[in-house]
């Protein structure tokens, strides 16, 4: 086994470690006809997860395409990243005499569109609505294919503070979900992503456009895998590390997820100089708390709009405390320099950025009790936002 040590974009091919289970659950799923919402903190692999998908079914024969909407910020980037991603794919029906000349016509002007400037103004609702019908009818249903689509809710997020934004949010969730109810179709949607899709739309009242996918959960590498993934690491770069080392340097992280073994991996690797052992390990550790590879996850809290200053009093506060705070104690927290009469109001507001924090891997529950999921996280927000 030759793994690289690719620390930040999707691995694929050799690179890819694990995830075996997950993926016999979700080929299981798509092959009954789901379409599936994949749900999983920042960092945990999504992407890569999604692409080992489609080598999987591309091997068994399906269409698959594989739209990343980091790329795109606005609705006439969203439709020429579809529309190029679709010709790319072979999603489209085949142009025979069989199809209207208006279908053809249609080709055509979409053939124009993915080589030059969109000639169509998509501000007009019209306009709009015209084309992207048109397109509906044009995606073959009759051959088994799998779109994955990337980072749907960061671009909505993007497009919702947009004017009109909501409108545009709605017509875009509503033409996908149109696509996704075609009678007998054998398509199957993927949609992942670090911001938790169930709960955007829910707090635009949209919950609706994405209450036919199936919830698929992904969380951390287990044991086995964490341990096999981290010795392929080694034996990659001839490194020698003994099993007890290996499980040491887990037990640091308690969170197994493919970034953080990568992370602390790379860290051993540049003190190595012939052997592995604990105060490298704890050096490699100590060195990640106060780097950049972590900077992400405190970046990111600022899609949270109105909540991300909650959000950061509550992580800074329970990064002090290793063993974590109860509900209570949090809302105390939260309501330092607050007037009394707002106690309600703050108390439904602690409720929403727990669920945030939970759903996006910074904390977990254990019972009443709230901690950081992830030590090496904890001590690298108390090192940056503490000390």
């Amino acid at each position: 086994m030759c793994i690289s040590n690719k620390i930040g974009p999707p691995v694929e091919g050799d690179d890819f470690y694990g995830r075996e289970k997950e993926l016999k659950k979700a080929t299981r799923l798509l092959d009954s006809g789901h379409s599936l919402l994949l749900s999983a903190p920042r960092r945990i692999g999504k992407s890569s997860f999604a692409k080992r998908l489609i080598d999987i079914k591309r091997n068994k024969g399906w269409n698959c395409v594989y739209i990343d909407l980091e790329e795109t910020t606005s609705v006439d980037g969203f439709l020429r990243l579809i529309i190029e991603s679709f010709e790319n794919g072979k999603i489209w029906k085949q142009v025979t005499g069989s199809i209207s000349k208006g279908i053809g016509a249609v080709l055509d002007r979409i053939e124009k569109v993915s080589v030059g400037p969109i000639d169509i103004n998509i501000n007009k609702k019209d306009e709009q609505e015209n084309l992207y019908k048109d397109l509906k009818e044009l995606i073959c249903h009759d051959q088994d294919t799998l779109i994955v689509v990337d980072e749907l809710t960061l671009f909505l997020g993007l497009l919702n503070k947009n004017e009109n934004g909501t409108d545009k949010v709605s017509f875009i969730l509503n033409w996908l979900r149109s696509l996704r109810q075609v009678s007998h179709t054998k398509v199957r949607w993927l949609f992942c992503g670090s911001v938790g899709l169930r709960n955007f739309t829910s707090a635009l009242n949209l919950g609706y456009t994405v209450n036919d996918l199936t919830e698929f959960g992904l969380d951390e590498l287990n044991r086995e895998e964490a341990s096999g993934l981290l010795s392929g690491l080694c034996d990659a770069e001839g490194i020698e590390m003994s099993l007890e080392d290996i499980q040491y340097t887990l037990d640091k992280l308690h969170w197994n997820i493919p970034y953080f073994i990568q992370i602390i991996f790379a860290k051993i690797s540049e003190e190595y100089e012939g052997e592995v052992n604990r105060t490298i390990i704890d050096a490699a550790y100590d060195s990640l708390c106060s780097e950049n590879y972590l900077s992400t996850w405190s970046e990111r809290l600022s899609e949270y709009g109105e909540y991300e200053k909650p959000a950061r009093m509550l992580l800074k506060q329970l990064s002090t405390l290793p063993s974590g705070m109860e509900r209570t104690s949090l809302l105390n927290v939260m309501m330092t320099g607050e007037n009394p009469s707002e106690l309600e109001s703050v108390d439904y507001n602690l409720s929403k950025v727990l669920e945030m924090l939970e759903n996006d891997g910074y904390i977990l529950k254990r019972g009443s009790i709230r901690t950081f999921r992830s030590p090496l996280l904890r001590d690298y927000w108390y090192q940056k936002f503490v000390q």
